[in-house]
């Protein structure tokens, strides 16, 4: 099951960095003839729930591993239990909007992940991926964080995940040669809130506690693969001091589909 709480402050922190949108890509472009939204590794599902709000005439569905969590959500709004890594039951080509954000990461062989969704887009239509480079702030985050994030490198690239996907998205975006238009923006997220954007600054601080709040599971199950809770703990000790300089490095990027084959 997923920390829904975590999510949910996640996604609340990312919505108001977009100002109450569901991201960077101008989707109002689309209307009135945005029909599906597809959402994939949808976590606590409220950005799912959000696209169903705004867009009340579209059929939103959203996938992931996990069950959504017990609560009610838009009538317009479906859902699916979904693995990323296999081959996705869904009809090629009839997705208006395909969304991932903070999933890549965390996924086995992300470009193949990558090259799936994006046969999913409808041509002239968007994808849209929000991920952080988890490594990027080793060198402003101090020694416990260093340490820390090389250890969560170390241990996602034994499972075949890249840890610093986020850098690498616009190049495989690039590679697919199906998409133009291919809108990258980076922004450093001061993990210690103290940067001059308030928008920046609310989600570098929830992006840091909710890494904190994943660490502690994390410590549970890695113990065994060197990822101590003394390590842990003194990573979130070093980030809770108050003149902590940490940035971590979040990709914003948005494509569309090529309207023509």
């Amino acid at each position: 099951p997923h920390d829904e709480a975590r999510l949910d402050a996640m996604h609340l922190a990312y919505t108001e960095y977009f100002q109450g949108k569901l991201g960077p890509a101008p989707l109002e472009e689309l209307r009135p003839n945005l029909k599906k939204i597809l959402d994939l590794g949808c976590g606590s599902g409220a950005w799912a729930a959000q696209a169903a709000t705004q867009f009340p005439a579209a059929e939103i569905l959203a996938v992931d591993r996990a069950k959504l969590p017990d609560r009610t959500f838009p009538s317009n709004m479906k859902f699916q239990i979904a693995d990323l890594t296999k081959e996705l039951e869904l009809e090629l080509g009839s997705f208006d909007v395909v969304h991932t954000r903070n999933v890549l990461l965390h996924v086995l062989n992300a470009p193949d992940v990558l090259l799936r969704a994006s046969r999913l887009v409808k041509p002239g239509g968007f994808l849209i991926i929000e991920q952080p480079d988890l490594v990027s702030f080793a060198e402003t985050g101090g020694p416990a964080s260093r340490a820390f994030m090389n250890k969560i490198k170390q241990l996602l690239a034994g499972i075949g995940a890249d840890a610093q996907i986020g850098s690498k998205v616009e190049g495989m975006i690039q590679a697919l040669g199906q998409f133009e238009d291919v809108n990258v923006k980076m922004a450093a997220l001061p993990l210690g809130g103290n940067g001059p954007d308030e928008a920046l600054n609310k989600l570098g601080l929830r992006m840091k506690q909710s890494i904190k709040m994943a660490s502690e599971n994390l410590a549970k199950a890695y113990s065994d693969k060197g990822l101590t809770v003394e390590m842990t703990r003194a990573y979130n000790e070093e980030q809770d001091r108050p003149d902590n300089e940490a940035a971590m490095d979040c990709y914003f990027v948005w494509v569309r589909r090529r309207a023509t084959a």
